[in-house]
């Protein structure tokens, strides 16, 4: 689990620094390609959260037998895929997170391009008031 610890954490670390490199304006996205990668992050978020629903139901226990060792061998094998702390289960839900903080560097763009068109129109509608007295 070392390195899949590493790799995760890296990808957490690299994902923070692009957020603060687009918070403080040294990346740029454009809006059209930020909002495609955050439907595809939100497509991959949803199919990765039914297939961390169904590991619950990979192993059933009770059909490896009624030997203790039949026994011990589908409750290894139910914590690999459910239970345990390194689960199929739990690396799922960890992707999950990494894939999250992807879409907070994505939607930065297209919710400050939404603020900035309704600054815009905002201050349209002023002027206009303004030419009307």
């Amino acid at each position: 689990m070392g390195s899949e610890t590493n790799e995760l954490a890296a990808s957490m670390q690299q994902w923070q620094s692009l957020s603060m490199q687009a918070e403080s304006g040294q990346l740029e996205i454009p809006e059209g390609v930020a909002f495609r990668c955050d439907e595809v992050c939100a497509a991959y978020i949803r199919h990765l959260q039914n297939m961390a629903r169904k590991t619950e139901y990979l192993v059933d226990v009770e059909a490896f037998g009624t030997l203790d060792s039949a026994r011990q061998l589908g409750e290894k094998f139910e914590r690999i895929a459910f239970s345990g702390d390194r689960s199929l289960r739990v690396v799922l839900t960890q992707h999950i997170e990494v894939i999250e903080l992807m879409r907070s560097v994505f939607k930065r763009y297209f919710d400050e391009a939404e603020y900035a068109d309704q600054r815009t129109l905002k201050s349209i509608g002023e002027i206009a008031e303004g030419l009307g007295k």
